[in-house]
């Protein structure tokens, strides 16, 4: 490998690295940074030679140092871009969480966490979902195909591109919201139903009542939706490979 070669892999690996920093299933603590750092240099290692004859090495280091930075920003934006319908479901166990009262456990959580239970249930039946549909071979695909929709050295990131994440950021949140919306209107109405009985009932401790039947009610609901939640994750989990697709297409 000469050094035009060695300059090519070296913005490759920089790309793939952003990605795997960000993508969630990545970026997860428990995941050893030899893990992400040997898949970044082995899937260098594999596209290097197909970019390699179509690459335009700068010949200036601060030309050489700008172009990597920009392949560092086009993987944190497929990276993230990738990794949103995983926060989502985070979002969406947060709010089931908060509704049920889940949310008191965050108060005797003494792991560093900011995740509910929830939270975390929601996330690895994303996980389970995610390759059970071989998602990622269409995540690891997007991410290859990028490098031919944006040359090295080929990307430029514009205005068009930030509004372009900053939907996706406002379609995270619309998504959480409606896989959490089931549970979250049956909740209101178990509220409104103990207001009720409590007026009617004063001598009712409906702080004691309230606090087991919302649980238990909660976490039946999710038992029912997790079956069909694998239904909705693939429509979405397609949409999200998409947003990729779109990203890239608003940085090349």
């Amino acid at each position: 490998m000469d050094f035009g070669d060695l300059s090519v892999f070296l913005m490759v690996f920089a790309r793939i690295a952003a990605f795997a920093a960000v993508f969630p299933l990545f970026a997860l603590t428990n995941i050893p940074v030899q893990v992400r750092v040997g898949f970044g240099f082995v899937l260098a290692l594999a596209v290097t030679p197909v970019v390699a004859h179509t690459a335009a090495v700068p010949g200036t280091t601060l030309g050489y140092t700008l172009d990597l930075a920009g392949e560092i920003l086009i993987g944190l934006g497929v990276g993230y871009t990738a990794g949103i319908l995983f926060h989502a479901l985070r979002i969406a166990g947060q709010f089931i969480g908060l509704q049920i009262g889940f949310a008191a456990a965050e108060l005797l959580d003494f792991s560093g966490t900011q995740n509910t239970i929830l939270a975390e249930l929601m996330f690895f039946t994303g996980v389970i979902v995610f390759f059970a549909l071989n998602a990622h071979h269409a995540v690891l695909a997007a991410l290859v195909r990028s490098f031919e929709l944006i040359p090295l050295t080929g990307g430029a990131v514009k205005a068009s591109s930030a509004l372009i994440i900053a939907r996706f950021v406002n379609g995270m949140f619309a998504t959480a919201l409606q896989l959490s919306a089931p549970i979250l209107a049956v909740m209101v109405v178990v509220d409104v139903s103990l207001g009720i009985l409590v007026r009617m009932v004063p001598q009712i401790n409906v702080f004691m009542l309230g606090f087991p039947l919302k649980i238990t009610t909660g976490l039946i609901l999710l038992a029912c939706l997790l079956p069909v939640m694998g239904v909705v994750l693939e429509k979405v989990f397609e949409r999200m490979v998409a947003d990729v697709f779109i990203l890239v297409r608003g940085l090349a």
